[in-house]
């Protein structure tokens, strides 16, 4: 398993969550046609329970970054994907900037569409550009 289909996991997870699942264990093994190594399966780990420890905070973050939208208008599907891309981009820190970037744009295009893919890569451009300038600071 790639790192990027154990995102796009951990993103599915996510959004499962978000509608009431528990999106554990059976979701992964529904989501992916193999046992994923172990490194893959601590790495979704991480991505899932950071998401959930910083919640509220990436959830700030996001929603500080959208211009003439509030969270709750966005589709879930692409607040899990960016949930999932400002976690990595704030708090994991492991994957180069650009790489969560166009992997968050590709999975908002892959699960919502073009539209989405753009809107993602703005809201993620923002968060990015103050993380930069706070730490700059």
């Amino acid at each position: 398993m790639s790192r990027k289909s154990a995102r796009a996991a951990a993103v599915q997870m996510v959004y499962e969550r978000m509608l009431g699942g528990e999106g554990g264990e059976e979701t992964l093994r529904g989501l992916i046609e193999f046992t994923p190594e172990e490194d893959d399966q601590a790495y979704i780990d991480s991505l899932l329970f950071g998401v959930e420890a910083h919640g509220d905070e990436l959830d700030g973050q996001i929603e500080k970054c959208l211009k003439g939208w509030t969270l709750d208008r966005i589709a879930k599907v692409d607040r899990a994907v960016l949930r999932v891309a400002a976690y990595e981009l704030c708090h994991d820190r492991k994957t180069p900037d650009a790489v969560v970037i166009n992997e968050a744009v590709a999975l908002a295009q892959r699960f919502d569409s073009p539209t989405a893919a753009k809107f993602v890569n703005g809201v993620l451009s923002t968060l990015l550009a103050e993380r930069d300038q706070g730490e700059n600071a």
